[in-house]
Parts: C-alpha cells; sequence; structure tokens
C-alpha cells in the first residue's frame, strides 16, 4: 500500500501538485518561492542548482527572474523530470539526479523544503562540494508541522527531519558555514537558511 501511495505521490506531479492548491499549503508554498526569489535576486548568480523541483513551481520563477543564468534543475521523479522538460524553460536543464551523487560546481544552490528529508550534517557536507552559497527553506516544530509528519510518512515512506533554526544554524557553523536565518512562516515555522561556504 505505501508503495503505491510513494508512486502515486511521487509519479504525478500533477497530482502534488494540486495538493499544495489547498490552503494553507498553497501560501505556505508561495512565502517560501518569495522569500527565495528575493535572496537569488540579489545575488544574480550565473549558474544555480535547484535540488528537488518535483512540479517546477519554483524553477519557472527562477528562469524568469534570471533569464541570463544557467539553471540546472534535479529530481529523483521520473514523472517530475518529462513533465518539467515540456515546459522548455529556455535557461533551465532538468536532470534525473540524487542529490547526494550528484557532481558539479555552482554559484548558488537552492531548495525549497526538499532538505526537511535529509540527515543535515550528511547534507552540509555535500553542499561544500557543490558551492558556495546555498538557499535552502525548512521547518521547524510547530502543530502544523507535527500534524503534517505522520501524513508525510504514510504517502511516501520518509520522515520529516523537523528542526529548529537555531539548532541548524549551531550545526551548519559546526560543518564551517557562516549561517544567516531569514524567518518565513509562523504557523508551518518555516525559514530560510544561508549558508555561505567560506572555503
Amino acid at each position: 500500500m505505501r508503495r503505491l501511495l510513494s508512486s502515486l505521490y511521487y509519479g504525478l506531479p500533477s497530482a502534488r501538485a494540486t495538493m499544495f492548491l489547498i490552503p494553507p499549503l498553497y501560501w505556505f508554498r508561495r512565502e517560501a518561492a518569495s522569500v527565495l526569489l528575493k535572496e537569488v535576486l540579489r545575488l544574480r548568480p550565473r549558474t544555480v542548482l535547484e535540488v528537488g523541483f518535483s512540479d517546477a513551481f519554483l524553477t519557472r520563477r527562477l528562469s524568469l527572474a534570471l533569464p541570463k543564468s544557467r539553471i540546472t534543475a534535479i529530481d529523483t521523479s521520473d514523472g517530475s523530470v518529462d513533465k518539467a522538460r515540456r515546459l522548455n524553460l529556455p535557461n533551465v536543464r532538468f536532470l534525473k539526479d540524487d542529490f547526494f551523487n550528484h557532481r558539479g560546481r555552482y554559484e548558488v544552490v537552492v531548495s525549497m523544503h526538499v532538505f526537511v528529508l535529509f540527515d543535515h550534517r550528511t547534507a552540509l557536507k555535500k553542499l561544500k562540494e557543490l558551492g558556495d552559497v546555498h538557499l535552502i527553506t525548512l521547518t521547524g516544530f510547530s502543530p502544523f508541522t507535527v500534524l503534517h509528519r505522520p501524513f508525510h510518512r504514510l504517502m511516501t515512506g520518509m520522515d520529516v527531519n523537523l528542526i529548529e533554526p537555531e539548532e541548524y544554524e549551531r550545526i551548519a557553523r559546526k560543518e564551517g558555514f557562516k549561517v544567516r536565518v531569514v524567518k518565513i512562516n509562523d504557523v508551518e515555522r518555516s525559514y530560510m537558511v544561508v549558508c555561505f561556504n567560506p572555503s
């Protein structure tokens, strides 16, 4: 049963996109994308890696905001990659790839609510290989995220690694990053972490 739910969740990006139209998920998603885009526009990178693009909600906005940048977007879902390629975004290369296996070097790495699925220390170590500036959205503990956690586990078989911003900042600093935290939404307890790799 879980395998079926997981294949539906990851194999049908349109169905997943429809779920995000339900309030308050729609507002949470828009807020997170807006905060990420504002920071990306401030940095104006020539090369960008997006980790876990799903239905390309953020990717489309990145493509429009940065028409002269080269954007690489990776996801592990065949369905997501196939659907996204049909968008024909001129400055985006969509790849089926796993974050931990991906190779390359980018001015900025962005990811919206995907790093909640990773072990935070392991993901930070991988980020060091990929670039110098990383914009990651995460969620802490709130009534909403605590209720959402078992639903996500049921649908995907994967847990959501909720983490408070202070704890993530402590881990990132221990891994050698300079860190800035930007609050996004109190109800979702979401925030963006801007990690600078000083090396």
